[in-house]
């Protein structure tokens, strides 16, 4: 199983962490699923990465509109994560806490709690358990259709701190809600935010009147989203996303996998079209958000002036326009 490896350096100083993020085509088979984050992971240990991100439901791939929902309910039950508890040991095993290895594996999969599913994030590490509910993310905002299959997560958030920085994490549509990125950025002091996504391409926008049009206006604000999360945060975004169609619905993901400077800026991004293994070594999550933060720290304005902004002071006006006649 051969992924493309894109490699690049960030800094010279050994000292931070590389990162490797999957830009997955996720299939409908958990045990091909299964075998492609294996390869993944032990590149990971070949070129000496630190930390590994997968996308959303990597496991199982993502839900589709069947007639009967049973269909898809057994298909997530097969790749519920209890299920996994030998793999996850043996990734786990793996694993060093040193610097110099992987230390952190992050990916997404369905979680089965007392007869309900969630959409959940796990942290592959040598001191945690993956299966202690204080280091399971439960994607709070979820779309009409993973309404229909998974339980909504509560609105508590997951910060760990590492050697590296601080991190959050989001789930696909929670990268919509610029609140939530908000509070891991200004209530956590978050140095990064870890998005895994199984983000789809295809929607029109068309504006002929002035002859721009777009069939991938949600690949559009994939981008959009993931620069505007760091610059108006100050921090990090490290984003992996699906990528390829999928077998059942025919949806088109927009891999894109990638990531965002505390600037916005994108420094690394992956192909919308094909599968690969995204490598940036040495990035320095800290000491860029402080520099970052140095020039111009938003978070002090926002607590000093905008928290303190309520509805009994404000100034807004509204235009009668009613006939008074």
């Amino acid at each position: 199983m051969d992924f493309r490896v894109i490699e690049r350096t960030f800094s010279q100083d050994e000292s931070n962490p590389t990162v490797l993020l999957v830009n997955m085509d996720t299939t409908m088979d958990i045990q091909t699923n299964l075998n492609k984050m294996e390869t993944a992971i032990e590149i990971a240990h070949e070129k000496g990465a630190n930390i590994v991100i997968f996308p959303e439901l990597a496991v199982t791939g993502y839900v589709w509109d069947a007639e009967n929902d049973t269909e898809v309910l057994d298909h997530l039950n097969s790749g519920d994560n209890n299920r996994l508890v030998g793999w996850m040991n043996n990734i786990r095993n793996s694993l060093t806490d040193s610097r110099d290895g992987l230390e952190y594996v992050f990916y997404n999969n369905v979680r089965s709690k007392d007869g309900q599913l969630y959409n959940s994030t796990f942290i592959l590490n040598t001191e945690i358990d993956p299966m202690d509910p204080q280091f399971i993310y439960d994607k709070i905002f979820l779309p009409p259709i993973e309404q229909r299959f998974f339980q909504r997560g509560p609105e508590g958030r997951l910060i760990i701190d590492t050697k590296w920085g601080r991190f959050g994490f989001l789930i696909c549509y929670d990268l919509t809600f610029v609140e939530l990125a908000r509070k891991y950025a200004f209530d956590h002091d978050a140095d990064a935010i870890i998005t895994m996504a199984q983000w789809n391409s295809e929607a029109l926008r068309d504006y002929p009147e002035m002859n721009v049009r777009t069939d991938h206006y949600y690949g559009f604000l994939w981008e959009l989203m993931n620069s505007s999360k760091a610059a108006y945060n100050q921090l990090w975004s490290l984003a992996a996303n699906a990528v390829g169609h999928h077998a059942i619905s025919d949806e088109y993901f927009w891999g894109g996998s990638g990531v965002w400077a505390p600037s916005g800026m994108n420094i690394l991004k992956g192909s919308n079209l094909h599968e690969e293994i995204l490598i940036i070594r040495n990035v320095d999550i800290e000491g860029q958000t402080k520099l970052e933060k140095d020039e111009y720290n938003y978070r002090l304005d926002f607590h000093e002036i905008y928290s303190s902004l309520d509805d009994e002071g404000s100034r807004t006006k509204y235009l009668n326009t009613a006939d008074d006649g």
